[in-house]
Parts: C-alpha cells; sequence; structure tokens
C-alpha cells in the first residue's frame, strides 16, 4: 500500500532522518505558515494494533505543531486550514505512515537489552509542497529509541515507548527544519 516515491527523488540520509531531498534551492526561509494536512495511514493495518494506531495518528501531528512551532522557523504551524491566512505565503506537509508496529513486552524481555526485539516502529513519510511543487521529502522511522526502551522495556507499555519515539521523530524532523532554514 506504500505509494514509491516521487519520480526524480533520491533520498539520502541527514544526521537523524534515514532519508531527505530538498528541491534544488530550498531551504524554509519566507515561509509564514506550515499547514499539516491529517495524517494518512498506509502500513500494514493488523487487527491488534486499531487503538494504538489510532493513537500515534492523533499523538504525531500534536508533536508535530508542537516541535516545529518551537522551532520559529513559521510563524504559524496548524493542522486547521482554517489558520491558513490566504495571503500568507505557505508551505503544506502530507505525512503518512507508511510502517507501523505496537510491538510487545514479552518480545522485548526476550531480545534482552539492545536485542530490539518487541520494540514499536513507526515509520512516516512526509511531503512538502509550496503549492503544487514539491520542495521536501523525508522518512524518519524510530523504533524504541530512548535508554528505558532497551534496557527494562517488558516494564514500559509499548504506548509509552511510542509516544516517546513520536516526540523524539517531531524533535529531529524540527531540528532538520531548522538547519536547512539556518536558523540554529
Amino acid at each position: 500500500k506504500v505509494p514509491p516515491l516521487p519520480e526524480g527523488v533520491k533520498l539520502h540520509k541527514d544526521q537523524n532522518i534515514q532519508g531527505v531531498w530538498l528541491a534544488d534551492g530550498f531551504n524554509f526561509k519566507g515561509y509564514q505558515t506550515l499547514y499539516l494536512t491529517p495524517i494518512m495511514f498506509a502500513g500494514v493495518e493488523r487487527d491488534n494494533e486499531v487503538d494504538t494506531r489510532a493513537a500515534a495518528m492523533q499523538e504525531l501531528p500534536e508533536q508535530l505543531v508542537e516541535h516545529l512551532r518551537d522551532t520559529k522557523v513559521f510563524a504559524t504551524v496548524t493542522t486547521r486550514s482554517e489558520d491558513v491566512k490566504s495571503k500568507a505565503k505557505t508551505l503544506k506537509l502530507d505525512n503518512t505512515i507508511i510502517e507501523f508496529s505496537k510491538g510487545g513486552a514479552a518480545a522485548r524481555h526476550f531480545g534482552g537489552p539492545f536485542g530490539g526485539g518487541g520494540q514499536p516502529v513507526i515509520k512516516v513519510r512526509g511531503q512538502i509542497f509550496d503549492g503544487d511543487k514539491l520542495v521536501c521529502v523525508y522518512e524518519i522511522k524510530r523504533s524504541g529509541e530512548s535508554a528505558e526502551a532497551r534496557m527494562v522495556g517488558e516494564a514500559m507499555s509499548s504506548e509509552e515507548i511510542q509516544r516517546n519515539d513520536i516526540r523524539v521523530l517531531a524533535r529531529d524532523l524540527a531540528n532538520f527544519f531548522q538547519r536547512t532554514a539556518g536558523s540554529q
């Protein structure tokens, strides 16, 4: 169900982001508004992950808005189309969860510290548009990023680990925006 990357897009690693592409000369400067469209899901849908997936799809835009606002790269960061002023220079950010697993405490226990088994997984592909022009694509994946998740993950809920992973994902993406805009 995961769509292919847009034609001509070749991702490369950038610090904490597994893959990123920017249009020639693009750097996030000069835009007043960043509008995040509703999160889409194109990963494998498992019946035992309905609630966890719904929670992740709610948490992701909340964390992205919070961390991207903190960068001060944009005057407005919003998930509400009515907050986009008609004259404001605006970027539109479409995010799709392309890989998702809620993980499991038993697998984390038997995987042992640093084994990584049973950790939740979330991978997001974002596409940023200036009008109809694609200006940035990224893919960012997190899976049990915290030391607690690795060392005592069997004692933590998968939801708690995944919420932390989403925070880390949003923070790392916001740092990329800030670095690219030259304001870090």
